[in-house]
């Protein structure tokens, strides 16, 4: 479920998990049943906001079954009707939100070339990386060298010292490639 949060607020398609917690992360704690209730004036704002009276509006009951799920995964707490992030949920969604805001700048026509040669023992750190790169749209050019068109955030880069990756991981920023053609997928037309 978080792997799939996670893709779901970086690419900025709505789903109810994703807009439940960008909305907690927004606004604090809400009373779900009066902010997404038409009928009341105050909550014209926020419907604004997320434009829920023209586009995408989750059901109530996806709603319900969604802040289920996240409270029982810890990222959403309940107490008494309020709705708010918990320690680990805002620390989830705010790096989350910090990396989208990456995605959201506009490219300054350099691209960033990871290279990492992680040994097997520290696989799930190996795995990790690959998840972080394809969250900011890196796309694999071989098994373990990703290039994308956005920086790392102070985060990632933190983690890999913290994890001790630094002398497994190399980050580049190139200036031109000869062979645009291997990156098809970052200029579909």
């Amino acid at each position: 479920m978080l792997s799939s949060l996670a893709k779901s607020i970086m690419s900025g398609s709505y789903r109810t998990s994703s807009f439940i917690c960008t909305t907690l992360f927004e606004l604090g704690e809400i009373y779900l049943e009066i902010f997404f209730n038409p009928k009341y004036a105050f909550t014209r704002p926020s419907r604004r906001l997320f434009d829920l009276d023209q586009n995408w509006q989750p059901s109530r009951n996806s709603l319900q079954v969604e802040v289920k799920r996240l409270i029982d995964q810890g990222i959403v707490g309940k107490k008494n009707s309020k709705l708010g992030l918990t320690k680990e949920g805002r620390s989830i969604i705010s790096g989350l939100v910090a990396k989208r805001k990456i995605l959201d700048k506009k490219w300054d026509g350099k691209y960033r070339l990871v290279i990492f040669d992680i040994p097997e023992i520290k696989k799930a750190s190996r795995r990790w990386l690959r998840e972080e790169l394809y969250l900011l749209q890196y796309i694999q050019l071989q098994k373990s060298v990703f290039i994308g068109k956005y920086p790392l955030s102070q985060n990632i880069i933190r983690d890999i010292k913290k994890s001790r990756l630094s002398d497994f991981v190399n980050y580049l920023l190139v200036d031109k490639i000869y062979d645009e053609r291997k990156l098809k997928l970052f200029n579909p037309h």
